[in-house]
């Protein structure tokens, strides 16, 4: 017999530019499970009304996570705990629904609404179990975890000299490595002369010994990032991310060539295949995977298996919310010995009282939280968001 979960969604506002959102699937037992869905873009609203009737129709929410996944170039559809695929039980009268979410909901809004209900779903099975969520990833230990600061969300203006006090701070914090963008927000005809006077501000502000990395957030054409080259090398960075798409194999080439930095991209990717070229030739150092829009748990994992498996480092993109560091945290565990994960430095001063039990302070390395599943709740700061009839059966 299935099982009634109560779906609610609720948030937190952070900033002008953030908004932290979370879903919890709650059981009769009162057992809850999270999952993160921010930065899920602006069809979220869309695709989690496609969620409500979905339900309403009889879906389950395994058969919801499947259908918000179908038509990803190879992610596998979500089984449920017997291992059969949930999508034989489907109700044709589903069609519709499903049809109107794969037509008017974008990628990446699909994605990390199905990514929320999957870490929520596989949290409360986890806590169900009694055990701890790097337990049931497939880690050895809850060992710790090297995260770096992302000065990106703290900065309230982004002067030259605002992003150097920005990066500054998180070293003071702790934090032996920074990650900057410093193109972003620029006019095209400035953008590569400010932004580079951005990342030079940063790594004078720096100690050599800490790491910088700069994302171009795919801002700079292909011209103008061989143009920078010298001036970006100078940086001495650790990565590169987003210079050129992963998807753009002459374009990597020519940057892998320039000699820059190791680089980095992939935090939007859903599954193997869509990486699996730019893994492949040689060319990239740094795969990011991200807990929300990679699908999930699973989906992060595959895609960190495809990394590992030829010599490519990871490192789990996540500039979010407390419920997806924490995923991060224990996803890291399960990823292998060095993968690490990203912090959202400086955003809120009271983001670490916003879960229970406290998110710990500042600094390189954090450890999983402690208990079964995710092992943390929402506290302070967080607004219920209901949608109707937001029931499925599990």
């Amino acid at each position: 017999m299935s099982e009634t979960l109560q779906l609610r969604l609720h948030r937190a506002a952070v900033s002008w530019r953030t908004t932290w959102w979370v879903v919890t699937l709650t059981a009769s037992d009162g057992c809850t499970g999270l999952g993160e869905s921010s930065d899920a873009g602006p069809g979220a609203r869309r695709v989690w009304a496609e969620v409500d009737a979905l339900l309403r129709e009889g879906a389950t929410v395994e058969e919801t996570i499947a259908l918000l996944g179908e038509g990803r170039s190879d992610g596998d559809p979500a089984t449920d705990a017997d291992g059969d695929d949930p999508r034989r039980a489907s109700n044709p009268d589903r069609a519709t629904a499903t049809a109107r979410a794969r037509a008017t909901a974008p990628a990446l809004a699909r994605a990390t609404v199905g990514g929320a209900l999957e870490q929520a779903l596989t949290d409360l099975r986890a806590r169900r179990q009694g055990r701890p969520l790097w337990q049931v990833l497939g880690a050895e230990e809850a060992r710790p975890v090297h995260r770096y600061a992302n000065i990106n969300r703290a900065l309230r203006t982004r002067t030259p000299d605002d992003f150097a006090r920005t990066a500054a701070a998180a070293e003071a914090a702790g934090y032996t490595a920074v990650k900057c963008a410093p193109f972003d927000g620029l006019p095209p005809a400035l953008r590569l002369r400010e932004g580079l006077a951005r990342a030079r501000a940063v790594r004078r502000a720096l100690r050599p010994s800490t790491a910088l990395m700069v994302d171009a957030h795919l801002l700079l054409g292909l011209d103008e990032v061989l143009t920078a080259a010298p001036a970006l090398a100078a940086l001495d960075l650790r990565w590169l991310e987003d210079a050129v798409a992963l998807d753009d194999a002459e374009g990597l080439a020519a940057v892998h060539a320039a000699g820059i930095a190791p680089l980095a991209g992939g935090e939007f990717a859903t599954g193997p295949a869509q990486v699996r070229a730019a893994l492949r030739s040689g060319h990239l150092g740094w795969l990011l995977p991200d807990v929300k829009h990679s699908g999930g748990y699973a989906a992060a994992l595959r895609l960190a298996d495809e990394a590992r498996a030829v010599g490519v480092r990871v490192s789990l993109h996540n500039p979010s919310g407390p419920v997806a560091t924490a995923a991060g945290l224990h996803l890291a565990a399960a990823c292998g010995p060095d993968a690490e994960t990203e912090f959202a430095f400086g955003e809120a001063s009271w983001r670490g009282r916003s879960v229970t039990p406290a998110e710990p302070a500042d600094g390189a390395w954090m450890t999983p939280p402690q208990g079964a599943g995710l092992g943390i709740d929402l506290d302070h700061h967080w607004q219920a968001h209901p949608l109707p009839h937001l029931d499925g059966a599990a």
